[in-house]
């Protein structure tokens, strides 16, 4: 029995614009001090993005598991911070 040989997809790559590595440099520079939270579908809790303690606004997104497609307002979805109690004599 003799195993069929695939052959390797390559991929067409354009070569990047420098102005497009400046600004791809910039954003990872601008990035690096901001903190991640993971978008997650509220049917089936499956990784759909990360975002950036910065984002703003909304964002529709369809679920690769479930195909529903859900519109969030990123305003609703930061993360609270925990305030600790304050006890009083």
């Amino acid at each position: 029995m003799s195993v069929q040989q695939v052959p390797i997809k390559t991929y067409k790559v354009k070569r990047m614009q420098p102005e497009t590595q400046e600004k791809i440099s910039l954003s990872l520079a601008e990035s690096a001090d901001l903190s991640e939270r993971e978008l997650r579908c509220p049917y089936c809790r499956r990784y759909i993005a990360t975002l950036f303690s910065d984002a703003s606004g909304h964002f529709k997104a369809k679920c690769g598991n479930c195909k529903n497609i859900t519109t969030y307002n990123m305003g609703y979805f930061r993360r609270a911070r925990r305030r600790s109690a304050v006890r009083r004599r």
